[in-house]
């Protein structure tokens, strides 16, 4: 399919600092992929190329060549992908999940979880963001959003636009509606400043963000499929398993830094989640 560069321009405007081997004039509009891989442990973990990674990385490589996407960032299992087209990076998205099941190993299969974002943005001469909004939004995208291949509301159309006779199948790939990009930016936004208060409750949060409870519930099941308290409790132990990671102190330290009253609790929590202790993982990782 040709694409049409053109229909591009009504995707919204965002500050971008562009990837330092790229020129201004080769990107008027950047349309970027967040690709990743295996749960949020094993990539903690991932510090040499199993043969899984091996076989992986052949793999995607090749399809984002196929499409003309450029790798711009790349760290064990995740990726951040450059196209100039919404339609290579559609097609490139559904050409992976497609293939994805056919390079997964049998075992473990619970370890080997496929996300992908798809969103765009105007492209910047020189931005004073060290993270650029589109790619802080497409990378939540992948860690928040339930779905397997998530794509904005601005880049389906775009889609839909370079391609008259086609439609998004919605079975295969989520759209987010523009309600809900803006919820995920107020959730995160929220949530990243707050994750780690003692004090923390869901009433707090939704009065805060300016919803009831009842709304704030129905919201967050409809975008990441978990209630208030189990998210932001998965949310705190994610990051505790990245300070646990880094040694930043001992699981007494961590749990207190994360938000848990109880170190027996955090340790429950973690069990729970990650299926190992947090003492046994640090121990792992001295």
């Amino acid at each position: 399919m040709d694409s049409r560069s053109g229909n591009t321009e009504k995707v919204a405007r965002l500050d971008v600092q562009l990837h330092p081997s790229l020129k201004q004039d080769d990107l008027p509009i950047q349309i970027f992929m967040w690709l990743e891989t295996s749960n949020y442990l094993n990539r903690l973990e991932a510090n040499q190329f199993d043969i899984f990674t091996q076989k992986f990385h052949k793999s995607v490589s090749k399809t984002f060549d196929h499409f003309k996407g450029r790798i711009v960032r790349q760290e064990n299992n995740t990726y951040l992908v450059l196209f100039t087209s919404v339609t290579n990076a559609v097609l490139c998205a559904l050409k992976i999940q497609a293939n994805y099941k056919y390079i997964t190993p049998k075992v473990f299969p619970g370890d080997r979880k496929l996300k992908i974002g798809i969103s765009a943005a105007k492209a910047e001469k020189k931005s004073n963001k060290s993270m650029p909004e589109v790619i802080t939004r497409v990378s939540r995208m992948c860690a928040v959003v339930e779905g397997e291949l998530i794509i904005t509301s601005a880049i389906k159309r775009a889609y839909e636009q370079e391609n008259k006779n086609a439609l998004i199948d919605q079975e295969l790939i989520r759209t987010l509606k523009q309600w809900e990009e803006r919820f995920l930016d107020q959730l995160m936004e929220y949530i990243e400043k707050s994750w780690n208060t003692p004090n923390f409750s869901v009433s707090k949060m939704s009065a805060e963000m300016g919803w009831s409870k009842s709304q704030l519930y129905r919201k967050l099941i409809k975008l990441t499929g978990k209630s208030p308290n189990t998210f932001i409790r998965e949310y705190r132990l994610q990051r505790a398993l990245g300070l646990l990671h880094k040694g930043f102190g001992n699981v007494s330290k961590i749990a207190s830094e994360s938000g848990f009253r109880s170190p027996s609790y955090f340790s429950k929590c973690f069990l729970d989640k990650f299926g190992i202790l947090p003492s046994k993982y640090a121990k792992q990782h001295i």
